[in-house]
C-alpha cells in the first residue's frame, strides 16, 4: 500500500496569457541524496520568510512578476515540506511496525504537525493573492476550474490531527493487546463521525459514495456491490479448483525451511527485465530508499517523496521478499516522471487505486524470474503467488463489501457490541488484526481487489507477448492522472464493472492456467482438494423411511453411485428418534460436534432441494473434523460440498457414530432407517 496526500484531480486545460511557469521546479529526475540527508524537521524560518515576502510584495504596485516569482518559491517550498511530512511518515510505520529507526514518536509527531500545519500556511498564503491587486492576473493564469480551488482552500490542520489521532488510536490498541470489543468502539466512532459529516455538509448519504466521488476513482458504492457480488463466492470456487488440482500435481511444494537471507540483494533480478527497471533499483540501493523490518508484523507502504523524485520503502513480515516485490511496482512509479511543484500544488499526482494496478501487475511479471529469486522453490512460490493473487481479489471484495455495509445508513445505529459480534462472526475472534485498512485507509479494500482485476489482464497479455505485458505495466506506471475508469480504457482492458466481467475473469484465469500449467477448469473440477481423483458429483435425492414411517425425500450429492447427505438433514429425520442429535458448530477449530440425545435445533435449511455442484467433493481432510459428544470420530466418508458438511450415510451406520440400522428396499427404491 503506497502513502498517498488526499488531493481532487484537476483536469482543465488551463488559458495562459502569462508566460512565466518556467519559474516552477519541474521534478523530472531523481535528485540523488541520500535518505539519510534529507530533513525531518519543517523549514519553518524558510517558509515564514517566503510567505512575508510574498505578503510584502503584494502590497507593491506594478509588481506582477516579482509576485509570480514569490508564488513559484512558495509552491517550490511546499514540495519540500511535502516531502518531509512523507519522511517522517515513513518513520511513524517503522515505529508502529517495529522497523528499527532512531527517532521517537514524539519527535515525529511534532514533525508531522509542523510540515501539517505550515502546509497550511503556505496555502492560505497563495489565497490572500485573490484578494490582492494582483488577483485578475492570477485567475487569467490560473483559469476557471484552479481558481475555484483557490478560492475554496481552508486550513485543514486540526481535521488533519483529527484523521490521524483514529490512525494512532488503532496502534495503541494493537500495542496494548486490546479486546476486539475496544477496536470495534473505535471503529463505530469512525464510522458515525464520517458519516455524520457526510450527511451534514453534503448531498450524499453514505460516506464511501462521498470518497469515492472526491477522489474520482469512476465508480459508487452500487457497482462495487455488484461486482463483489459477482466474484466473491464463485470465483473463489473457481481458483480453489486449480489450487487443488496443481496441489496434485505438486506445483506448490515448497521447501519451507529455505529463505531469502538478503531480500534486497535478491531484488536485483529486476534488472533483467528492463533498463528502466533496472536504473529504478541501482537508484533505491544507492541512496538508501529501503528499510526492512524482522518483524512479525506484516507491513508494506511505499511513501513518494515528488520534491526528490522518488520514494522510500519500509517492509516487514513474515514473507519479505514477496512484500518487496509488491512494493517496488509502486517504487517503479515514482521515478522519472516529470511533474511540478505547482501540478503538486494542485493535486496533480498519482491516484492511490491506480498505484495498486502497478505493484500487482508487478509482483505477477515477477513470477516469471522466481528462478533467480527463489531457485528449486521457484516453481512452487510461483504456483502459490498466482493463486494467491487471485484469491487475494475475492477476500479483497469480501471485505469491500462488509467495510460498504458498515457505511451505509442501515448501520448507523449500531451498537459498539453489536458491531463486534458481527465481525467477529464474518472475520474472525481477531478481525481488527485483518482489517488494519477499516481504521487507516478506507475504500482501499475495493481499490486493491479492482486493481487486481486489471493485473491479472496485463500478466494474461504479458504470457502470451512479454514485450507488450512489460509495456503496459511501464505504461501504467507513467499514468499521472485519472481514475479507474479512464485508466482501463486507456489501457484496452475490461472493466470489471462490465455485465460480462465475471465471465471474463473466468475466462482469463483459465487461459494464465492453461498456458502456464496446461490446468484446464473443467479438468480440475474432477479432483478432490487433496488431489485425490473424484471424478463428477451431482445432486440427486433418496426416499427414506425412519422406523417403518411415510417415505420422506432427503436430497444428496452423488459420487461414484455413493450418495452423501448433510448431516442437518440426517439430524432433522432422526429429531424424536432414540437417535436424535443436535448440531453444533465450532467456527473457530473447525468442528461439528453431534450431540446425541437432544432434540435437533432448526436452523431453517433443513430438507430443501440442493443447488447445483459449485465445486467438485473434497474429502474430510478439507473439512470441518466430525466429533460425537466432544470427541472426535470416523464417518465412514465424508465430503465437503457447496460448503455442506456431507457423509456417507452407510458410514456413520457402520462405524458407530450413530446406532442405526440401515436396509434397502429395492421394489420400492426406499432406504430404511431403524433407531430402535
Amino acid at each position: 500500500m503506497e502513502i498517498i496526500m488526499k488531493k481532487k484531480i484537476i483536469s482543465a486545460i488551463l488559458s495562459v496569457s502569462i508566460i512565466i511557469t518556467s519559474y516552477a521546479a519541474v521534478f523530472a529526475k531523481p535528485l540523488d541524496i541520500p535518505y539519510s540527508e534529507r530533513p525531518l524537521t519543517a523549514d519553518i524560518e524558510g517558509i515564514n520568510s517566503a510567505i512575508n515576502t510574498l505578503k510584502e510584495d503584494l502590497k507593491k504596485p506594478n509588481n506582477k512578476d516579482k509576485v509570480f516569482e514569490d508564488y513559484y518559491a512558495l509552491l517550490d517550498i511546499a514540495s519540500k515540506n511535502g516531502d518531509t511530512h512523507q519522511i517522517n511518515y515513513l518513520e511513524l510505520e517503522k515505529l508502529n511496525y517495529d522497523i528499527p529507526t532512531s527517532y521517537s514518536r514524539e519527535f515525529v509527531n511534532e514533525n508531522i504537525d509542523n510540515t501539517v500545519k505550515y502546509g497550511n500556511d503556505i496555502k492560505m498564503a497563495v489565497k490572500s493573492i485573490l484578494d490582492s491587486r494582483y488577483s485578475n492576473d492570477f485567475k487569467e493564469y490560473w483559469g476557471e476550474e484552479r481558481t475555484e480551488h483557490i478560492a475554496q482552500m481552508r486550513d485543514n490542520t486540526e481535521e488533519v490531527k483529527e484523521g490521524k489521532q483514529f490512525y494512532d488510536r488503532y496502534f495503541e490498541l494493537i500495542d496494548k493487546n486490546a479486546d476486539s470489543l475496544e477496536f470495534a468502539k473505535l471503529l463505530n466512532e469512525l464510522i458515525k463521525k464520517s458519516s455524520s459529516q457526510v450527511q451534514e455538509t453534503t448531498d450524499f448519504d453514505n460516506y464511501l459514495d462521498f470518497l469515492y466521488d472526491s477522489n474520482k476513482t469512476g465508480f459508487n458504492t452500487e457497482q462495487v456491490l455488484k461486482y463483489c457480488m459477482d466474484i466473491t463466492e464463485d470465483y473463489y470456487y473457481y481458483v480453489n479448483k486449480f489450487k487443488n488440482y496443481g496441489t496434485h500435481f505438486g506445483f506448490d511444494s515448497i521447501d519451507e525451511s529455505i529463505t531469502i537471507e538478503n531480500p534486497l540483494e535478491s531484488l536485483a533480478y529486476v534488472k533483467k527485465i528492463d533498463p528502466k527497471i533496472s536504473a529504478s533499483y541501482d537508484y533505491l540501493v544507492k541512496n538508501g530508499l529501503f528499510f526492512l523490518g524482522s518483524t512479525e508484523k506484516e507491513r508494506g507502504a511505499t511513501a513518494p517523496m515528488r520534491f526528490y523524485g522518488d520514494a522510500g520503502i519500509i517492509v516487514s513480515g513474515n514473507d519479505p521478499m514477496r512484500v518487496l516485490i509488491h512494493e517496488f511496482g509502486h517504487y517503479q512509479s515514482f521515478l522519472n516522471t516529470e511533474i511540478s511543484s505547482e501540478d503538486l500544488f494542485f493535486g496533480e499526482q498519482y491516484e492511490a487505486d491506480l498505484q495498486e494496478f502497478n505493484s500487482q501487475a508487478f509482483e505477477l511479471i515477477s513470477t516469471d524470474c522466481y528462478e533467480d529469486i527463489y531457485g528449486e522453490n521457484a516453481q512452487g512460490k510461483k504456483f502459490r503467488t498466482i493463486v494467491t493473487l487471485m484469491q487475494q481479489m475475492s477476500n479483497l471484495s469480501a471485505l469491500a463489501m462488509t467495510e460498504t455495509a458498515l457505511y451505509s445508513p442501515k448501520f448507523a445505529g449500531i451498537s459498539d457490541e453489536e458491531l463486534n459480534e458481527i465481525l467477529k462472526m464474518s472475520l474472525g475472534e481477531k478481525w481488527y488484526l485483518s482489517t488494519p485498512q477499516f481504521f487507516t485507509s478506507q475504500g482501499n479494500y475495493i481499490n486493491y481487489s479492482l486493481m487486481l482485476f486489471n493485473a491479472l489482464q496485463i500478466y494474461d497479455t504479458y504470457l502470451h507477448d512479454k514485450t507488450a505485458g512489460i509495456n503496459k505495466y511501464l505504461e501504467a506506471c507513467s499514468y499521472k492522472n485519472g481514475s479507474y475508469t479512464e485508466l482501463t480504457e486507456k489501457l484496452g482492458l475490461k472493466s470489471a464493472f462490465d455485465e460480462d466481467a465475471g465471465d471474463y475473469l473466468n475466462e482469463i484465469t483459465n487461459d494464465i492456467f492453461k498456458t502456464e500449467y496446461n490446468l484446464d477448469y473443467e479438468t480440475a473440477l474432477d479432483y478432490f482438494e487433496n488431489g485425490t481423483y473424484l471424478g463428477k458429483v451431482k445432486p440427486t435425492s433418496q426416499r427414506v423411511s425412519v422406523n417403518g414411517g411415510a417415505a420422506q425425500t432427503l436430497y444428496a450429492y452423488n459420487s461414484s453411485d455413493f450418495n452423501y447427505i448433510r448431516i442437518r438433514d440426517l439430524a432433522a429425520l432422526l429429531s424424536g428418534t432414540e437417535q436424535q442429535f443436535d448440531v453444533e458448530y465450532d467456527t473457530e477449530n473447525y468442528t461439528v460436534n453431534i450431540i446425541t440425545g437432544r432434540p435437533y435445533t432448526s436452523d431453517g435449511t433443513e430438507m430443501r432441494e440442493i443447488e447445483e455442484i459449485k465445486t467438485a467433493g473434497q474429502k474430510s481432510s478439507g473439512t470441518f473434523t466430525l466429533m460425537r459428544d466432544g470427541e472426535p470420530v470416523q464417518p465412514g466418508g465424508a465430503m465437503f460440498i457447496n460448503g455442506w458438511n456431507c457423509y456417507l450415510l452407510r458410514g456413520l451406520a457402520e462405524k458407530g457414530v450413530l446406532d442405526l440400522d440401515i436396509d434397502y428396499d429395492a421394489e420400492n427404491d426406499i432406504v430404511l432407517i431403524s433407531t430402535k
